[in-house]
């Protein structure tokens, strides 16, 4: 009896095979990518630049970085493009699985080769007309399963209080201003290096406005983790 479920999981798997998204070979039932696929991926080398900021390209297209430590994926292109947009504005599930994958392996590898380590990880917040009005949170989606896999403490003491416009079509001191305010700590964070996750970075407004907050509210230091960057202009994305 004890072998049921695996015999189970085994007899299902063999009826709805799961397909490699890209490469269509099959795979197990969990998974979205395969092995190959996975590891042929274009992902940034967080062995050779554990803090991404410290990367000439990345330091020139974020020179106004409020935090302290960068870590991400890959560029905002394609395949991660397509993935991104068709879970978020469509709900695609297998491209979740997809990117929970990418953000599992860049996730262990930066945790082998950074030194220290966040306290907390803050998914950064929709307000909650843009959360009710999606009805759900894409970022929560890939970021929390790998977050609760590699036990990592999350924190929900990020609010976000103002209800911003788009970023997408704003230009640069538009995004500033737009989100003047939007955030709020609900948490004393004293001594506290804290982590904040966000799907794609394109001025850096956003995790600027999220990092002043979170540090007023007493961070010694502030993290961000992307799923993708891309460069301002770039973008239609939001």
């Amino acid at each position: 009896m004890s072998h049921l479920p695996h015999a189970l999981k085994l007899g299902l798997d063999a009826l709805f095979p799961n397909f490699c998204i890209s490469c269509q070979n099959h795979i197990q039932a969990n998974q979205a990518l395969c092995q190959y696929c996975l590891d042929d991926l274009n992902l940034f080398d967080l062995t050779r630049h554990p803090n991404l900021l410290h990367r000439p390209d990345i330091c020139d297209a974020f020179p106004d970085s409020n935090f302290d430590h960068l870590i991400a994926c890959a560029w905002y292109q394609a395949p991660f493009k397509l993935w991104l947009k068709q879970l978020k504005f469509n709900d695609q599930q297998f491209f979740r699985v997809a990117l929970i994958q990418v953000i599992d392996k860049q996730l262990q590898i930066a945790r082998q080769v950074n030194v220290t380590w966040p306290d907390l990880f803050i998914v950064l917040p929709l307000h909650n007309q843009r959360f009710l009005a999606r009805g759900f949170n894409q970022v929560s989606q890939t970021w929390l399963p790998v977050l609760k896999n590699q036990q990592c403490t999350v924190s929900s003491a990020l609010y976000k209080q103002k209800a911003t416009k788009a970023q997408s079509q704003l230009s640069k001191a538009k995004r500033v201003k737009n989100l003047q305010n939007a955030f709020i700590c609900q948490q004393d964070l004293t001594g506290k290096t804290v982590a904040i996750i966000d799907d794609v970075m394109t001025s850096g407004a956003t995790i600027n406005a999220a990092t002043e907050a979170i540090k007023s509210a007493g961070a010694k230091q502030v993290w961000a983790m992307l799923t993708c960057l891309t460069g301002l202009g770039n973008l239609h994305y939001d």
